[in-house]
């Protein structure tokens, strides 16, 4: 009496070790997935890490750093006057620090007409200051849309700068930084350099 040995024409041992190769190698995949995953939340979200990229490049301009990790890249931002934010994508992202130019009405037709809040990005915003708050550092610009306030937009742009003493209220700015939020009409801007 034969014994099975072969199964749709695999041995049995064979196919036990296939069984076991492919499960541990689908275990080590899963692995790296949520460590690359939580390495990448860590570092857009808490701003901390990266903790499993390896640097490559330090820029000089004031301490950018390039990291590349499996399958993303991380570029942190820390230039002297100018770009100081987090950057994760591909390892296709290009180190930028040529802001996108708007006055602030410019920015209020471009939220509202091209359905686009530009969360993320690094502008620079020219306009006039309509207040200023010297305790927290930060200063507000208003566009009022006089016809049916469709387009209306507040900016509060908290300042890196602590010389918000010599910005004069109704005076005219220009502000570089990174839009964190836009919520009801108000649009905030962290890591501003006043020009």
């Amino acid at each position: 009496m034969q014994t099975e040995e072969k199964l749709e024409g695999i041995p049995v041992e064979e196919e036990k070790k296939i069984k076991k190769i492919s499960t541990i190698v689908m275990i080590v995949i899963i692995v790296i997935g949520v460590l690359v995953t939580t390495d990448i939340l860590l570092v857009s979200k808490a701003h901390i890490g990266p903790f499993l990229a390896i640097r490559t490049k330090v820029y000089n301009d004031g301490g950018t750093k390039e990291y590349y990790g499996l399958g993303y890249k991380v570029i942190k931002y820390n230039q002297k006057v100018g770009r100081r934010d987090t950057v994760t994508g591909s390892w296709g992202i290009k180190y930028n620090t040529n802001p996108e130019t708007f006055t602030i009405r410019e920015l209020a037709y471009s939220i509202i007409n091209d359905n686009n809040n530009h969360i993320g990005e690094f502008i620079r915003l020219t306009g006039t200051i309509s207040s200023k708050n010297n305790k927290n550092n930060t200063v507000t610009l208003k566009f009022t849309d006089d016809i049916d306030g469709k387009y209306d937009l507040t900016v509060k742009a908290n300042l890196l700068s602590k010389n918000i003493k010599k910005l004069n209220k109704n005076a005219p700015i220009s502000l570089i930084g990174v839009i964190k939020s836009y919520d009801n009409k108000t649009l905030t801007i962290e890591n501003v350099f006043a020009e």
